[in-house]
């Protein structure tokens, strides 16, 4: 009997790296107003950010083993990435970053998938929005919550654990495309030199704001009954689906889901259903969501209820939850993990004192495999992966990058304390003792 497998997958809340830290690389985006600003930080702190001290790895700052340990790497990227002038008007800020700077910032702490599913990437229009996706694709990351179609917006991104090295993953044989419906998706065979390959999705969308409630190719949600009909629709359609339809009842495309999920396991013996049924469905289901308030500690009672949605009517295995702006508690619910509020992780924002908007963290889940030879597999996945540990690693925003937070750091200790005690309101214990590396423990077994 084997050992299960175990990967462990890296969340953070939002990167932001547009308007000041974009102004830090040698070519940015013209604004003449944020260079200005730039230019003063950079003569106060020159051997952090000037005379090109400030290189694509700069803003994962100290955090950037962590990254580059872990078997996937899921991010919000809070900008546009364009070089379009044109702002969408009426909001108060409007962030965005060029295209130019984007891949060697990713490549640098091997992101897997960005979010795009927030109140920042239309910024600058439909048009910043394409080329944001474009920069995606030729930089190989891949995305979901918006996009160049409604497809790339809706359906999942499709990731596959393990995945290969950073130079596999963006010049060899592992990258992302965009199929003929607008999937993206990590290019990986169903098995390569004896290795099973684990096909994980990512979904994602936004609560805000309304105002893009009339762009189709950006995800907006709500917390409507009627909303809760398609993301049962789109979720439980494994990808497979297009763009939900209003006109389709809930229980046809339940049904429907249902039928080929037992059509495939009569056929478990013929070789093309066994290759069909590992491609579409998935061994974890992520749903990376922007939700909430800015500045609220707690969740409110309608973003609990659709993250418990999530889990018992969607399969979800992790909510994503991101926009808070500082930390927020966690959930252990049904054996799957909800993760309210990761914090900012790193940006040019002031200050806010009481909800220290600069201490974010880096949020690593661990998961076992389960199906594969040597564990008995109980759930309807023809394999899959469970989440069986949280591990949180504190950090503070200094200077454009993020820190790593030593143990006796005083910012360690209120991060801890936020998350033990908001994690406590939702019946979720935090281990009082750290981890051998500093790090903030939620065991989910």
């Amino acid at each position: 009997m084997t050992t299960p497998r175990t990967f462990t997958l890296t969340f953070t809340g939002d990167v932001m790296l547009g308007r000041l830290v974009d102004q830090l690389f040698p070519e940015h985006v013209n604004n003449p107003q944020d260079e200005a600003v730039a230019a003063n930080f950079k003569s106060e702190h020159p051997s952090i950010l000037d005379n090109g001290n400030y290189t694509p790895s700069s803003p994962w700052g100290t955090t950037l083993s962590l990254f580059q340990k872990s078997d996937l790497n899921i991010i919000n990227l809070e900008t546009a990435v364009t070089t379009t002038h044109e702002r969408w008007p009426n909001k108060s800020f409007n962030y965005r970053m060029h295209p130019a700077n984007l891949a060697p910032i990713l490549h640098a702490a091997r992101i897997d998938y960005t979010n795009l599913a927030n109140n920042h990437v239309l910024d600058f229009g439909s048009e910043g929005l394409v080329e944001t996706a474009w920069t995606l694709k030729n930089a190989r990351v891949a995305f979901s919550g918006a996009g160049e179609t409604t497809n790339e917006a809706f359906k999942p991104a499709k990731l596959f654990l393990p995945r290969k090295t950073l130079l596999s993953h963006g010049c060899i044989s592992i990258g992302t495309s965009s199929d003929s419906t607008g999937t993206i998706t990590t290019i990986a065979p169903e098995k390569e030199s004896g290795v099973d390959y684990l096909p994980v999705h990512i979904y994602s969308g936004s609560d805000h704001p309304q105002c893009w409630s009339s762009v189709p190719n950006f995800h907006l949600i709500d917390y409507s009954p009627s909303t809760r009909v398609q993301l049962r629709k789109l979720l439980l359609s494994n990808g497979t689906m297009e763009h939900p339809d209003e006109t389709d009842s809930e229980c046809d495309i339940y049904h429907h889901a249902e039928r080929r999920r037992q059509q495939l396991e009569h056929h478990d013996g013929d070789n093309e259903s066994r290759q069909m049924s590992r491609s579409n469905v998935p061994a974890l289901k992520i749903f990376s969501i922007h939700w909430g308030p800015n500045y609220t500690w707690k969740p409110t009672d309608e973003i609990r209820s659709l993250a418990h949605f999530l889990i018992d009517e969607c399969g979800v295995d992790i909510v994503h939850g991101h926009s808070s702006h500082h930390v927020q508690g966690v959930e252990i619910y049904q054996g799957k993990v909800i993760i309210y509020g990761c914090g900012d992780f790193v940006d040019d924002y002031a200050l806010n004192r009481e909800f220290r908007n600069n201490l974010g963290a880096v949020w690593r889940v661990i998961c076992r495999e389960i199906g594969g030879e040597g564990e008995q597999n109980t759930s309807s996945r023809p394999s899959g992966l469970i989440p069986v540990r949280l591990e949180i690693f504190p950090t503070r925003i200094e200077r454009f990058r993020a820190i790593l937070l030593d143990s006796g750091d005083v910012d360690h200790a209120w991060v801890q304390g936020r998350v033990s005690t908001l994690s406590r309101d939702f019946d979720t214990r935090v281990r009082g003792e750290l981890g051998e590396e500093g790090q903030i423990i939620v065991d989910i077994e």
